[in-house]
């Protein structure tokens, strides 16, 4: 079975509105009964704020955030008024026309992605330049410690420097 959302994503789920789960795992069931055989893909979630956890059917899923963005909307997510962990959940409704609806609507507080408005641009563009900075200075120190070669220390050095012109802007 092909499904919507792959490991990292972040989904809201149809009746925990304003929380947000990472997709953990994913199993494919084939359940018989007397009135025939049923497929369908459970979930297994993990609360990004506060790592509660959850099994939910794909049906009452929907994608707030892909993997790849995942760190940045967190970065800019409001946990103001998120609610508190009520201990380990097990989430399955019975009524699947109720998880097809929520699956097509908006989440009550939830946006479908990151806000990409300029400012934000430029702000996460100006953390992965810093962090892309930081990393560069960290392995020339390494190397600096390991080898004693002044040529990684004077490399750190300028990255130091750059890092302080970056940080006086």
């Amino acid at each position: 079975m092909k499904t919507e959302f792959t490991f990292g994503d972040i989904v809201s789920v149809a009746g925990y509105e304003n929380r947000i789960f990472y997709v953990d795992a994913w199993r494919e069931v084939k359940a018989t009964d007397e009135w025939g055989v049923s497929e369908y893909v459970e979930f297994e979630l993990t609360d990004a704020i506060n790592g509660e956890f959850l099994d939910a059917y794909e049906t009452d899923l929907r994608l707030v955030c892909r993997k790849q963005f995942a760190e940045d909307y967190l970065l800019e997510y409001d946990v103001t008024n998120y609610p508190e962990p009520t201990g380990a959940a097990f989430h399955f409704t019975d009524d699947y026309s109720f998880g097809i609806g929520y699956a097509k609507k908006e989440a009550v507080g939830m946006a479908k992605g990151p806000k990409e408005t300029p400012k934000r641009e430029q702000a996460v563009s100006a953390k992965r330049k810093t962090d892309e900075l930081l990393d560069e200075y960290n392995d020339n120190m390494r190397l600096y410690e390991t080898f004693g070669d002044a040529e990684y220390k004077t490399k750190a050095d300028a990255v130091m420097a750059k890092l302080r012109r970056e940080a006086g802007e």
